[in-house]
C-alpha cells in the first residue's frame, strides 16, 4: 500500500504540481489523463489478483492525493498560495474518510470552516466551487457538504450516521 501510494505522489508530482498558470480546460485535460492512467494501473492489479479491500484502499489513497493537489491548485488561483485561508479544511468522510474507496463510489467530502464569522467567506467560497466544479467534470459522483464546527457537531449529535 505505501509503496503504491508513493508511485501515485510522484506521478502527481510530476503531472499534477504548479499548474495554477494553465487554463481550466487544460487543467482538467491533465487532471483526466491522470486518473485514466492511475485508474488503469489499479484496474491491472485487480486483475493481477488484487484484492477488493486492497483495490479500495489503493483508489481511496489515489483521490486523497488528487484532492490534495485540486485544493492547493484552488488556493493558489484564489488566494495566490497553496496554503488555504485559515479557517477552512476539505475532510474525506464516508467509505472515503474510512479509506475503502470502491471504483464508481461517491467521493463523499465535507468542507469544515471555523466559526469565526457569520458565513463563508467569498474567498473561500470560491475555493469550495474551484474543486466541486473540477471533481465533477473529470466524472467524480461528490456527496458534499459545507459546515461551520460548531454545525459539524450539531449535525453529529442528531444524525448517527453524519457521527
Amino acid at each position: 500500500m505505501v509503496q503504491h501510494r508513493e508511485k501515485v505522489l510522484a506521478h502527481a508530482e510530476r503531472e499534477l504540481a504548479s499548474r495554477s498558470k494553465k487554463s481550466t480546460s487544460e487543467l482538467l485535460s491533465l487532471y483526466k489523463k491522470f486518473l485514466k492512467i492511475e485508474n488503469h494501473r489499479l484496474r491491472l492489479k485487480h486483475f493481477a489478483g488484487g484484492g477488493g479491500l486492497d483495490i479500495a484502499q489503493q483508489r481511496a489513497s489515489l483521490v486523497d492525493i488528487v484532492l490534495r493537489h485540486l485544493f492547493e491548485s484552488a488556493c493558489m488561483t484564489v488566494m495566490g498560495s497553496p496554503k488555504a485561508q485559515e479557517g477552512l479544511s476539505l475532510v474525506a468522510i464516508g467509505g472515503f474518510g474510512r479509506g475503502e474507496l470502491n471504483p464508481f463510489s461517491d467521493v463523499d467530502i465535507m468542507f469544515l470552516h471555523d466559526d469565526s464569522s457569520k458565513g463563508i467567506s467569498t474567498q473561500n467560497n470560491e475555493i469550495i466551487q474551484s474543486i466541486l466544479y473540477m471533481l465533477w467534470d473529470v466524472g467524480f459522483k461528490v456527496g458534499h457538504s459545507t459546515r461551520s464546527l460548531s454545525g459539524a457537531v450539531k449535525q453529529a449529535n442528531t444524525d448517527m450516521m453524519s457521527k
